[in-house]
């Protein structure tokens, strides 16, 4: 029996967040066997990213017209087939391919289950469940990583098999268990069927304080892409580790995160301004970051690395919890969308940095990530100065 209900909401898309991580931890090594070139890693991701910056556009849209889970369980299955496509092929030019058109549908499941998740929540208890989203979110993906790197030390393409599997059982779980949630009402302002059209549109419309966030956005997304794809690929080709390592160490960092994430994050949003938190979260960051340009031993490296990756697991939640407030059933597709295309442009370019960057020096990403974390912070103080002026935010239309 169908049911709108948030509990059903984590179950599919914890599924998913499981299953869409396995192949991280196996990539680098399948990269280095088929013999491509270093900056192929940074070029798959960002061609992923790019594409998914498109869908986030367009899938908030349709979403927001259509129904938010039949997106969720449409765009899933698809995903699971650019995967194994991705697993499975020898040739530079399918794999880009393959990471083109898994982007474009991956973005339907992430703006839609953030949208569907503000549709059936109120101001109130919103950034509490957007701290569990982001929990769950991370802790079984850091699952995944545990499990694509354990299996991959026998057979990288049995990863790919599971884990297109996995997501076609999501696909049909999401469409069996989960009730649409609509609004009789629609966002017109300046809205069209047409997703680039209605953003168009809006982009006029948006004022100085959102403008100003979605650059704090764009910026924090390069530099924890730009990092993580820097990490991953290191610890194969500059340490030598197997893809077990990976996923041990992503573990353990998924673990640390749920715990941050239910302590943390949940005191934060009850008790602090959360531009006020994100500067502090984004100066942490670039601290933490620069400290491991600097470690030349393997376990402090390892150590340094997981307090990076705790303060990096603050501040999106904290983002989200901005971005939704005093949005409605109306505009969460949109408002979805917006947040994650402006994400997936950091991602876009974050990874191409990263890739060809790590050319000239294995530790130069990391370095370079703590720059444009402390520039997001100084972009996130003029952020909190336009609330504090009394400028409005958000689109309510």
């Amino acid at each position: 029996m169908k049911k709108a209900s948030i509990g059903r909401l984590y179950l599919c898309f914890g599924l998913f967040a499981l299953c869409s991580s396995m192949g991280h931890p196996v990539t680098p090594t399948m990269f280095i066997e088929k013999g491509f070139a270093d900056y192929v890693f940074g070029l798959s991701f960002a061609a992923m990213s790019l594409c998914y910056f498109f869908g986030s556009l367009i899938w908030g849209t349709v979403g927001d017209n259509y129904g938010h889970i039949k997106v969720m369980a449409f765009t899933g299955p698809v995903y699971g087939v650019t995967q194994l496509i991705f697993g499975m092929t020898d040739t530079v030019f399918m794999t880009i391919a393959a990471r083109l058109v898994g982007g474009f549908f991956s973005a339907g499941i992430y703006v839609c289950s953030l949208a569907y998740l503000v549709n059936v929540t109120d101001q109130d208890n919103r950034g509490r469940h957007i701290s569990y989203y982001v929990a769950l979110t991370s802790v079984l993906a850091a699952f995944g990583y545990f499990v694509g790197g354990v299996v991959g030390n026998f057979s990288i393409r049995v990863v790919f098999v599971l884990q297109a599997s996995l997501i076609f059982l999501y696909g049909v779980l999401t469409y069996l268990l989960i009730e649409e949630v609509k609004s009789d009402d629609r966002f017109t302002a300046g809205m069209s069927l047409n997703p680039f059209k209605s953003y168009s549109n809006l982009i006029g419309e948006m004022p100085k304080i959102l403008i100003t966030f979605l650059i704090a956005v764009f910026l924090t997304s390069f530099a924890s892409t730009a990092y993580d794809n820097a990490f991953n690929y290191y610890l194969k080709d500059a340490l030598n580790l197997s893809s077990s390592y990976n996923g041990i160490i992503k573990a353990i960092i998924g673990i640390v995160t749920l715990i941050v994430n239910f302590t943390v994050n949940i005191y934060i949003e009850k008790h602090f301004n959360p531009r006020m938190s994100m500067i502090i979260v984004l100066l942490l960051c670039g601290i933490s970051s620069l400290s491991v340009t600097f470690i030349p031993y393997l376990y402090p490296f390892f150590i340094a690395n997981i307090i990076f990756f705790m303060f990096n697991a603050i501040y999106l939640p904290i983002q989200q919890d901005i971005v939704t407030r005093g949005q409605n059933s109306k505009t969460s597709g949109i408002i979805s969308g917006i947040f994650n295309s402006v994400r997936a442009g950091g991602m876009i370019f974050g990874s191409l940095f990263s890739g060809f960057i790590y050319e000239l020096g294995s530790t130069l990403p990391f370095l370079a990530t703590a720059v444009v974390f402390f520039i997001s912070a100084f972009i996130s103080i003029i952020n909190l100065k336009q609330e504090k002026s009394g400028v409005n935010y958000g689109i309510t239309n």
